[in-house]
C-alpha cells in the first residue's frame, strides 16, 4: 500500500510547526536532527516538499550501499549506515531526500572551526570538514511515533496522510467524470453530424 503526505497549498500558513514537530519526534528516536520536509514559500503560497514514497523510488534504486529500503510501503534511510555520497538527493524527482550531518563545532580536540553557508546554500552543495553526512527523508515517522507528526501538528489541517484506497477512488471518480464528459461529447456530436446529413 503506498501512503505519502499530501499538502493543501490553499490552507499552508507557512508556520513551519510541521518542521518542528517532525525533527523533535526523529531526534527523540535517535535520529538526524533535520527535518524530513521543508516549508516551501513564494509571494503567494506557501507548501510543503516532502517524500511521495514512489512506487518505482529511484533513490532506492541508486544507493549504491543498499541502506534504503522498502518496508511496508515506505521508502527508508539506514542513517547509520549511509555513506553520504548523497546520490539518492540527486536522484529523487522530488529534492525530498537531503544530505544532513551533525556539526562538530565545540567538540573537544578539533582544531578547524565549523564553515558556515548561507541557508539559500542547497545542502547538495554544502561540506563541512569532520561532519560526515547522511540522506535523511520523510519516512511517515515509521519507528518514531504512530503517525504523521506533520500532519498531528498542522494547525490549518493543511497535511493530510493519504493511502491507496484514497487514491483509488479519487482516480474511479475522475474516470466516471471523463466517461459521462466524453458521452456527453459523443451525444453532442451525433446530433451535428444528423443535421448535416438529413
Amino acid at each position: 500500500m503506498n501512503r505519502y503526505i499530501v499538502i493543501n497549498p490553499d490552507a499552508c500558513i507557512g508556520c513551519k510547526t510541521c518542521e518542528a514537530a517532525c525533527i523533535a519526534a526523529h531526534e527523540k528516536a535517535g535520529l538526524q536532527s533535520a527535518a524530513r520536509l521543508t516549508v516551501v514559500e513564494t509571494k503567494g503560497v506557501s507548501a510543503v516538499s516532502l517524500c511521495h514514497q514512489c512506487a518505482s523510488a529511484p533513490c532506492l534504486a541508486i544507493c549504491p550501499t543498499g541502506v534504503i529500503t522498502r518496508e511496508n510501503g515506505i521508502v527508508r534511510v539506514d542513517e547509520q549506515r549511509c555513506v553520504g555520497c548523497k546520490m539518492c538527493s540527486i536522484a529523487c524527482p522530488y529534492g525530498a531526500v537531503i544530505p544532513s550531518g551533525t556539526s562538530v563545532a565545540g567538540v573537544a580536540g578539533v582544531c578547524f572551526r565549523t564553515p558556515r553557508y548561507p541557508g539559500s546554500a542547497s545542502p547538495l552543495l554544502k561540506w563541512e570538514a569532520g561532519v560526515a553526512a547522511c540522506a535523511v527523508k520523510c519516512d511517515l515517522c515509521a519507528g518514531a511515533s504512530e503517525s504523521p507528526r506533520c500532519v498531528d501538528a498542522c494547525p490549518t489541517g493543511a497535511l493530510v496522510l493519504i493511502g491507496q484506497e484514497t487514491l483509488d477512488a479519487d482516480l474511479r471518480e475522475r474516470r466516471l467524470r471523463a466517461a459521462e464528459e466524453m458521452e456527453a461529447v459523443s451525444v453532442e456530436s451525433s446530433k451535428v453530424w444528423r443535421s448535416q446529413w438529413v
